[in-house]
Order: C-alpha cells, then sequence, then structure tokens
C-alpha cells in the first residue's frame, strides 16, 4: 500500500469518492449538503489528503494531519468497489505506526464505526451526529 500527496489534478476523483461513500451516511444523519458544501469540504486542509494506492491501483484517499505523536484523521474513503477487503484495517494500521494517538470523529450511523471499535477506538465523547473517536498505544 502506497500513499501519494493528492494535486489540484485529483479533484474531481476525491469529489466522486467522497460523493459514492459519505452521501449516504450523511443522509442517513440527516445532514443534506449541497455540491457547493460538499466542495468546501473537500478543499478544507486540501493539503492533507493522500491518494491511496494498493497493488498499482487508486483505491482510496485518507485525510490527516500529524503533529508530534499525534495523527488527526479527517477523512479516510475506500472506493465502493474495493470495500471489504481489508484496506480500511491497513491503513489504520499504517498510521498507527507513526504516532502514539490518533483522534477521529465518524457519523453515529456509519458502519466504519464497528471497524474502528475492532482497530482499538474508543468513544471519548459525541455529539448530535457524531463519535468523537481515539486509539493510544497505551
Amino acid at each position: 500500500m502506497e500513499f501519494i500527496q493528492a494535486t489540484e489534478g485529483d479533484k474531481s476523483f476525491l469529489m466522486a469518492l467522497r460523493l459514492a461513500t459519505m452521501v449516504e451516511h450523511l443522509e442517513r444523519e440527516g445532514i443534506y449538503l449541497t455540491e457547493h458544501q460538499h466542495n468546501i469540504r473537500l478543499m478544507d486542509n486540501f493539503v492533507a489528503y493522500q491518494l491511496i494506492y494498493a497493488n498499482k491501483k487508486l483505491i482510496g484517499a485518507v485525510k490527516f494531519t500529524q503533529k508530534s505523536a499525534e495523527i488527526e484523521l479527517m477523512q479516510l474513503q475506500i472506493a465502493p468497489e474495493y470495500q471489504g477487503k481489508g484496506y480500511g484495517s491497513a491503513v489504520i494500521n499504517r498510521l498507527k505506526t507513526r504516532v502514539a494517538k490518533i483522534k477521529l470523529t465518524v457519523l453515529k450511523h456509519n458502519p466504519a464505526f464497528r471497524l474502528y471499535q475492532q482497530l482499538g477506538f474508543v468513544v471519548t465523547g459525541d455529539d448530535q451526529f457524531e463519535y468523537h473517536m481515539q486509539w493510544s498505544e497505551n
């Protein structure tokens, strides 16, 4: 698995990926975003996007920032045709090798919540739509 920095030329792929992987979960929470709102979220901290390649195939994207021994995971999106094959777990496990702590939020009805729990993340709080989760090596 390889991470490659996203560029301006990757925006259309990232938007299509976002729409294919996020709309269902957002709408289940009662969050209906316009294309403009999706674009604002896509562009927020764009420099943090990494494309995910497995076996030389583009399978998704991960968006995170790293400060010292902590990662804030903002997005992990695996293209639908590659979901359920262990790629999400592999990405998380790779990020775990970099730091002692990872923080993230996940929509309450997103199946990824169970994945994060299986990978050792615990709920540290919540809000109307999301669980706040953290993994620590300790």
